[in-house]
């Protein structure tokens, strides 16, 4: 395994720029995620990565060589593409060691390298059929056994489970996540789905135009955003956004917020130094839908508010429903069991500890 240095990498077509200044660093057998939405620049980091793409400017390191302008061949990766780009006249036996063969790898090796790959995947039976006779995920577990035959230092995953079912996702994330625990090598992997962002990441890298937005743990990502748009991308469903006015009391902060036709003041009981400033101003309060449930599940820091249920949403596990504070639609997840009926009000408690603030104008967080 190695690590992955990318030092003020940028990429432009003619007059267009479409990566500005990525600097980022993977230690070796880290699981690196880029995330974000679609032409935001994380596919070419990757290809750029891999050798696909060439870069216009910076500097790309796996462990102590410098990659930026070495032919793919040389950068010892192995890529594991969405297409699964298997070789539909080959076996699978013949897809998993068509590397093996161009390095002229001895056939005794070929063959103990396919043995020891498939157990692995668990592809055993397939090894003398051909793509068309595989499944979707079949196919996936067969390009990701011809990228470890290859015992890379670094794999490269392009948004691999997005032609897969949705139950078939769930699957393969697991097996994907299986597989770096058991042969630790470092994963840079792009996905626009946040939902595998925070399932299979170590370290997840926020993309938006082309720039990094925030790197950070899964948890980090999701508790600590750094701005709106992180905020609103990363969890489902996302984060509430609801502009308030932040009012200075007695030497502490407060805000407004209207539910049920009721104006409340609730405390603000963190500790924010640059809310002060914003005194008298309108701010964007952000708060996730599992802060705010139903009586019973009262915090040391948790604030009423009365809110007339416009949606309710059951989705097994818990219950979602939409009211309304500041009259924005706001989503809140509580109990299946919670008993609620449309145009009913019904007491919601808010959890202020964990609440955040952005700029109404910039989205920057307030810290």
């Amino acid at each position: 395994m190695q690590a992955l240095k990318i030092q003020n990498v940028g990429k432009t077509y003619g007059k267009v720029t479409v990566l500005k200044g990525i600097d980022l660093e993977v230690k070796p057998g880290q699981f690196l995620i880029l995330v974000g939405p679609s032409g935001c620049g994380k596919s070419t980091l990757l290809n750029m990565i891999a050798g696909l793409a060439p870069v216009s400017n910076g500097s790309i390191f796996i462990g102590d060589r410098d990659v930026t302008h070495l032919a793919p061949k040389d950068r010892d990766i192995a890529m594991v593409f969405q297409s699964y780009a298997l070789y539909p006249n080959m076996t699978v036996r013949q897809n998993i060691s068509f590397g093996l063969v161009i390095r002229k790898t001895e056939k005794s090796v070929q063959k103990a390298i396919v043995d020891k790959v498939s157990k692995l995947l668990q592809i055993e039976p397939l090894l003398d059929r051909k793509p068309k006779q595989l499944s979707g995920g079949q196919r996936q577990r067969v390009a990701m056994g011809r990228a470890l035959a290859r015992d890379p230092s670094i794999f490269l995953f392009d948004e691999p489970l997005s032609n897969l079912d949705a139950k078939l996702r769930v699957e393969m994330r697991g097996e994907i996540k299986r597989l770096h625990r058991r042969v630790g090598t470092t994963i840079v992997y792009v996905t626009h789905d946040q939902i595998e962002a925070m399932t299979l990441g170590d370290v997840i890298a926020v993309m938006k135009d082309g720039e990094i937005q925030q790197v950070g743990s899964p948890q980090e990502i999701y508790d600590n955003p750094c701005n709106q748009f992180i905020a609103g991308f990363m969890g489902s469903p996302s984060m509430n956004f609801i502009p308030c006015q932040i009012e200075k009391m007695d030497g502490s902060m407060q805000t407004s917020l209207e539910s049920g036709g009721v104006q409340h003041q609730l405390p603000i009981k963190q500790t924010i130094a640059g809310l002060e400033s914003y005194a008298g101003k309108t701010v964007v309060l952000g708060i996730r839908p599992e802060q705010i449930t139903q009586q019973g599940e009262e915090k040391a820091d948790s604030a009423m508010l009365s809110c007339a249920v416009e949606i309710i949403e059951p989705t097994g596990p818990d219950t979602l429903i939409t009211v309304r504070i500041n009259d924005v639609k706001t989503v809140c997840r509580v109990r299946p069991t919670t008993q609620c009926k449309v145009d009913e009000l019904m007491p919601l408690l808010l959890d202020m500890s964990k609440v955040v603030f952005f700029d109404a104008d910039t989205q920057q967080r307030i810290y």
